[in-house]
């Protein structure tokens, strides 16, 4: 490939994401829009976990366009997450032109793990860790004798965190397939890692949650068991690359 068929290409591809970026950000907008639209609901869910624990707490606003800007923050996460489906199919169409013909099959799997596993480790965030959570943080306030009056500020910047941060690293089976079906890992070079891998798993949840130790450990664990899972899907998809070379060997 010569120097113009080069920047031919890299233009292509920067022509290509743009356009993804844009679909991918108006139908975040649209997501927006239908989301603030909802926004008391939303909020409902999003304070449940709080008051099932925190019965005798509160939660405050402290400024006048505090309400607001909320609604308009938590209308953003959650048309991100209404559309994630649509959002992963951009990512798919940017990538697929890079992949065999085989594999660009792959459309409807990918778009199911994805978004199920996305989901997934919300609810899970949602259902298991945050309720957890709460308790110990309330224990913690009971123990000297402090009754809560929490600022929603707070509160709503802990629970997105901490959704979206689950959501994000469960998606770690989907993101070791393709890497292993690229040959960059390898499924005993992910168990030759396992001690590093623990570190940076416990780094990770440090970066990605809220800042307290007891939050990231909660993270950690189901991390931890995601890289396992990651193992044995990596070696899947070693067996499927090895197939795949010995038929174009074959021909």
């Amino acid at each position: 490939m010569n120097k113009t068929e080069l920047e031919m290409s890299l233009f292509d591809h920067l022509g290509e994401l743009r356009s993804r970026l844009v679909r991918s950000i108006l139908a975040i907008l649209v997501g927006s829009i239908i989301a603030f639209l909802i926004s008391g609901e939303i909020f409902d869910l999003l304070c449940k976990p709080f008051f099932a624990v925190f019965n005798e707490g509160s939660l405050i606003g402290t400024g006048p366009a505090d309400a607001f800007l909320l609604k308009l923050k938590v209308a953003f996460i959650a048309g991100l997450v209404l559309v994630s489906p649509y959002l992963f199919l951009q990512l798919w169409l940017f990538i697929s032109p890079g992949l065999l013909a085989h594999e660009k099959k792959m459309v409807m799997p990918f778009l199911f793990s994805t978004t199920s596993l996305f989901l997934l480790g919300i609810s899970f965030a949602y259902k298991a860790v945050l309720p957890f959570a709460f308790s110990f943080f309330f224990e913690q306030y009971g123990s000297i004798k402090i009754t809560p009056t929490i600022r929603i500020t707070e509160h709503i910047s802990f629970m997105v965190t901490a959704l979206l941060s689950f959501g994000l690293v469960f998606e770690m089976p989907v993101l070791a397939y393709f890497l292993g079906r690229l040959g960059i890992i390898t499924s005993a070079m992910m168990i030759n890692s396992f001690r590093m891998a623990v570190v940076i798993i416990f780094i990770i949840s440090a970066v990605m949650t809220p800042p307290d130790v007891f939050t990231q450990f909660l993270m950690a664990g189901p991390l931890l068991i995601l890289y396992g899972l990651s193992i044995l899907v990596v070696r899947s998809s070693e067996k499927t690359r090895n197939a795949a070379e010995a038929v174009a060997e074959s021909t």
